[in-house]
């Protein structure tokens, strides 16, 4: 009998959405730690993380970085200043080029978070034996790499122009 994935039999069957499944569990679990815990949503927290890990960086490379768009980073970044999490910092007379970098509250808050986030992972591999998270591991990456390879040649995709009144209207 061919594996599940190879030969889809229904929506549950296929690939994107399993992995959306095991987001959806997980991520809800970090997302309760986060605002109920932590006061922070889940956004957030991944902009915590990503400026923990990289440092002094534009809106529009962390938007890169957590693959955003620049209304949704710039929304949770609103809310990371507001909590006095992040400060903007720009050159003097020139805010183009803006760089944000987490203030000492807001590394003390990712290093808070970051062993619950790191604890959920585990508990989600902890069904696994050490050389099938490796495995795991080399074949996320293969997919990804593939589904990378495939956004970046999907240039004829249809799309919505919603500046011009378009919708996403069932046909």
């Amino acid at each position: 009998m061919a594996p599940r994935l190879a030969r889809p039999q229904g929506l549950p069957d296929m690939l994107l959405y399993r992995i959306n499944r095991i987001r959806a569990v997980g991520g809800g679990m970090v997302l309760r730690y986060c605002e109920g815990q932590f006061g922070v949503t889940r956004r957030e927290w991944v902009m915590l993380a990503l400026l923990s890990a990289g440092g002094p960086i534009s809106s529009s490379e962390l938007a890169h970085r957590a693959d955003l768009d620049k209304s949704a980073t710039s929304k949770a970044v609103t809310g990371l200043l507001r909590k006095d999490l992040v400060v903007r910092s720009s050159r003097a007379g020139d805010r183009r080029f803006a760089q944000l970098e987490l203030t000492p509250a807001g590394q003390a808050l990712y290093d808070r978070i970051r062993p619950v986030v790191e604890g959920i992972n585990r508990e989600l591999m902890a069904g696994l034996q050490p050389h099938e998270v490796a495995q795991l591991d080399e074949m996320l990456e293969r997919v990804q790499r593939r589904a990378d390879e495939l956004w970046r040649d999907s240039t004829d995709l249809p799309r919505v122009d919603r500046r011009s009144g378009g919708t996403r209207v069932a046909r």
